[in-house]
């Protein structure tokens, strides 16, 4: 940083610039020259005003501008006319005549070129350029100062203040030329060597010749006639210097003197601050804050203090002590202009770490700081890291859709490696779930491209895989699944790379290999999730039903049942009952349908299936099952849409489970489209024991004599004269009974096994009941050895 000097030792006025020796007064007597005597005159009047003060100093002063202009005018070439010209600038100045003194002096320049004279005038004009900061005339006018001093003192003056001007003027080549001279310039008792090795030095720093410039900031410190305020600064340089050569322990020591040594005060705050920078270069941030924290009164003003708070906190922050760093951010930005760039640092690094604690809030905080920096720092790579900041708490959060406009936002070349690493991932995870596949498969293959030994590199390729199947790419998609279950141990990953290239091939319409994937998949056993197991476990089920192998698909669809009923239930139990219907399994179909009754998904079954269930537990004497399974097909409100023999068999099933109402209905209904004399004869017979039951004697008796009446022969005869019988114990005639009884007794034929043991067991009864105990005895005998295994 240049350092801008307030030289009022320039300053020009008489007391302080280069004076000409007083004229030695002649004899008056021996030498007639009335213009040495004005002049004279001028010289006495001039050393008047510099005794006198107030009014009566101004009033001389300009009395003694008359007289050497006057002088001038009249002896333009007398042998005092240049030391008149000098006098005349000097009191044009004191009376604030500034402009009419810089002409005198240029003049004197001018007419005469070189000698004290001009030397003092050329010291006095470059004084005043370089106190109004017209450096570059300046640095002109010190170099004829250089070059025309008839002192030493002058010429190494000359020299500094050139070097300073052009320090300045950021010219350093032209400011290092006059400081080297004035450090080789072999003058005893030089009082500028040791300013100009210091400004010489921070050159040589600047240029990276931090050797050289640590030989003369050296020097200076050790320097004995330097204040302590001046070799504070080069003790400062030297300490700042060492470290950037790596020599840390000297670096400590400028520092350490500095905050010791009285009259160094003003470098304390700034010793402190590059102790502390010295440490966070060195990474050693608990040492940072213990040089903040051990010296309390080492404080500096303005930019200095906000660059100490900065390390400080910055430090707490790379140890992860984000909280006690945010006060000092803020502090940093109270201290800086708005516009500064370490308050932007400072507002950034805040933001960081109010990212890290709060997680909370970030969107606000984020939004603050790119209204306040996002337009003069657009191109800064804090601005988009601050984005991704705002993009993975809108992803976090679920709000995929607003993440993947903010991830749009972010240009990736500006970040760090490590953060562009962490947008393509993250920018791609977001942009596959806001639905822009396109986008996902970009950012992703960014980072798949150039981070092969990434941790994330299998999530990465599993998302791009989903992305690339969502686009129709399903070789690609195909190629990061394998990659995924070859390389990768994660089971969540591999879970869904087995079953997303299943989908695939599911889509594809292969059959097949979605049967192979599926089982790869439950072989492998990468996961416990009972959804995907019966995801995978049901899909395999079907595929095998569709490619010819059902009855290896029982178990696949059995488990997903299992496993997820509610998802599952009726879609692996319609599949379940299609097998079973095929390999004719009535055992396990028929409680199949059943289930299917309960899950409310019977309406999906094929009425074939459904008639042949319904038969087979009919002809099994599951007279329940098959009411509920012929109930599915006959339409009460529509019977003629149905066949006249489920009507037929629906009665039968009703009437034998215990539902004689449900049964008449049926029964009725079969009844008014049956024109078959056998099977209306049936049917009545059927209606005439659901009348009985149902306490309705004369109609049953209807229902029976109009079915005895069409002459039916062998079961259903029987079954007539069975009912006809029932009816007369119903009304307590059992002689009656007997005789109706007995027909199908002595009439049908043994190897009948269910209506004549019946006939059988009724006609004991009625015996019994008639008070013939012998021949209900002979009955039961007969019974028992024809029938041994039979029961009522």
């Amino acid at each position: 940083m240049r350092r801008l000097l307030t030289l009022a030792l320039l300053a020009p006025v008489s007391g302080v610039a280069q004076e000409p020796p007083r004229a030695v007064p002649v004899d008056p007597a021996l030498v007639q020259d009335p213009a040495q005597d004005w002049f004279q005159h001028g010289r006495n009047v001039y050393e008047s005003a510099k005794r006198a003060s107030g009014q009566t100093q101004l009033n001389l002063y300009d009395r003694a501008r008359e007289i050497f202009s006057d002088y001038i005018n009249n002896n333009p070439n007398h042998e005092n006319t240049e030391a008149a010209w000098w006098y005349l600038g000097q009191s044009c100045y004191n009376t604030g005549h500034v402009d009419e003194a810089k002409r005198s002096f240029h003049a004197l320049l001018n007419r005469y070129g070189k000698g004290r004279y001009a030397a003092a005038a050329a010291y006095t004009l470059a004084a005043d350029h370089f106190n109004n900061r017209q450096y570059g005339l300046a640095a002109t006018l010190f170099e004829k100062l250089a070059s025309i001093a008839t002192k030493p003192v002058d010429r190494l003056r000359g020299h500094y203040y050139a070097g300073k001007s052009y320090e300045l003027l950021d010219q350093d080549r032209s400011a290092a030329r006059h400081y080297k001279a004035v450090i080789d310039d072999p003058e005893p008792g030089n009082i500028y060597r040791t300013k100009a090795a210091l400004d010489y030095g921070r050159i040589l720093a600047a240029d990276d010749k931090n050797e050289e410039a640590l030989a003369l900031f050296e020097e200076v410190v050790q320097s004995r006639i330097e204040s302590a305020e001046t070799r504070g600064e080069a003790a400062l340089a030297a300490g700042a210097t060492s470290a950037k050569l790596g020599q840390f322990d000297k670096s400590e020591q400028y520092f350490q003197l500095i905050l010791r040594t009285p009259g160094m005060d003003k470098q304390r705050a700034a010793a402190q601050t590059a102790m502390m920078a010295s440490r966070f270069k060195q990474k050693q941030y608990q040492q940072v804050i213990e040089v903040f924290r051990g010296n309390p009164t080492a404080t500096g003003e303005g930019e200095n203090e906000a660059r100490r708070l900065m390390l400080a906190a910055r430090a707490y922050m790379m140890l992860d002590r984000n909280a006690e760093a945010l006060p000092l951010f803020r502090e940093v930005e109270r201290l800086e202009p708005p516009a500064s760039q370490r308050a932007f640092d400072a507002a950034y690094y805040r933001l960081l770490c109010f990212y890290r604690v709060e997680g909370r809030h970030v969107l606000e905080q984020v939004d603050a700081f790119l209204q306040l920096y996002g337009r003069k720092y657009g191109k800064d790579p804090k601005i988009h890291t601050a984005r991704l900041m705002k993009a993975e708490t809108l992803f976090s959060e679920g709000k995929n859709e607003d993440a993947a406009d903010v991830y749009r936002e972010i240009d990736g070349s500006m970040l760090s490696d490590k953060n562009r690493r962490g947008l393509n991932y993250q920018r791609g995870r977001c942009l596959f779930e806001a639905g822009d596949f396109a986008g996902a498969i970009k950012s992703l293959s960014e980072f798949i491209d150039s981070n092969s030994e990434d941790p994330r590199l299998a999530m990465a390729r599993t998302t791009r895989g989903r992305a690339y199947s969502r686009t129709g790419s399903d070789a690609a998609a195909l190629a990061d699944f394998k990659a995924v279950l070859s390389t990768s141990d994660d089971r969540n990953l591999l879970t869904i790379a087995h079953l997303d290239a299943a989908e695939i091939a599911k889509r594809d319409g292969d059959l097949k290999e979605m049967v192979a994937s599926y089982q790869r998949f439950l072989e492998a056993k990468v996961t416990t999730d009972p959804e995907a197991i019966a995801k995978a476990s049901y899909w395999a089920g079907w595929g095998l039903v569709k490619t010819g192998s059902p009855g290896d698909a029982i178990d696949y669809l059995t488990r997903a049942r299992s496993l997820a009923p509610k998802r599952y239930d009726k879609h692996a139990g319609l599949l379940m009952c299609l097998v079973y219907l095929q390999q004719k399994n009535q055992q396990e179909l028929i409680p199949e349908v059943g289930k299917a009754i309960e899950g409310g998904y019977a309406i999906d079954l094929p009425e074939p299936l459904i008639r042949w269930a319904a038969d087979q537990a009919f002809n099994n004497g599951d007279f329940l099952n098959a009411a509920r399974f012929y109930d599915l097909i006959a339409d009460s409100e529509n019977p003629e849409l149905a066949p006249k023999e489920v009507w037929r068999f629906l009665g039968k099933a009703r009437l034998r489970s215990g539902d004689p109402a449900g049964a008449l209905i049926a029964i009725n209904h079969a009844l008014d489209v049956e024109e078959d004399p056998a099977w209306r004869a049936d049917g009545l017979a059927d209606r005439g024991a659901a009348q009985l039951k149902l306490g309705k004697i004369d109609k049953a008796t209807q229902a029976v004599e109009e079915g005895l009446a069409l002459r039916p022969e062998g079961r259903t005869g029987a079954q007539l004269n069975l009912v006809r019988g029932d009816i007369f114990m119903a009304e307590k005639k059992p002689q009656e009974a007997v005789r109706a009884y007995i027909l199908p007794v002595e009439l049908m034929d043994d190897g009948d096994q269910v209506v004549k043991p019946r006939a059988y067991y009724q006609l004991i009864q009625a015996l019994k009941a008639a008070g013939k105990e012998a021949d209900a005895r002979k009955y039961e005998q007969e019974l028992k050895r024809k029938y041994p295994d039979w029961k009522p």
